[in-house]
């Protein structure tokens, strides 16, 4: 279970801003999709990790993708749900890309918004 203390809050609000400040470049994300940089990433009690980025997933693109991996099993919807709310995605789950990764010992649900909701370029592919 997802343990949220006032220190928990303070690094998803500060892991959040840095994301939305520093966005990563299409070229970039290219290159690192797989591998989460440390300061883009968090493990939170106990044991939760979750690493969050905003960047240009297609030229013209920006999204924001959260990953949330549990420690020993599948992280519950209840704390995907928050985890969604506290890295301001707009949509619910059901209306975002979302997938698993990795086999299942990574226990890692991934979910990608638009930051504008236009889907149009995941479409066009």
């Amino acid at each position: 279970m997802l343990v949220i203390t006032p220190a928990t809050t303070a690094a998803i609000r500060s892991l959040r801003v840095r994301a939305y400040q520093s966005p990563f470049t299409y070229a970039h994300i290219r290159k690192n999709f797989r591998s989460p940089l440390p300061e883009r990433t968090l493990v939170v009690p106990h044991g939760h990790k979750i690493s969050f980025t905003v960047a240009q997933f297609r030229p013209g693109w920006r999204c924001r993708q959260l990953a949330i991996q549990g420690p020993d099993k599948w992280p519950t919807m209840a704390d995907v749900r928050y985890v969604m709310g506290a890295f301001d995605f707009k949509s619910p789950i059901e209306a975002c890309l979302t997938w698993t990764d990795g086999p299942d010992h990574r226990r890692q649900v991934n979910i990608l918004e638009p930051l504008d909701g236009d889907w149009s370029p995941m479409r066009s592919s």
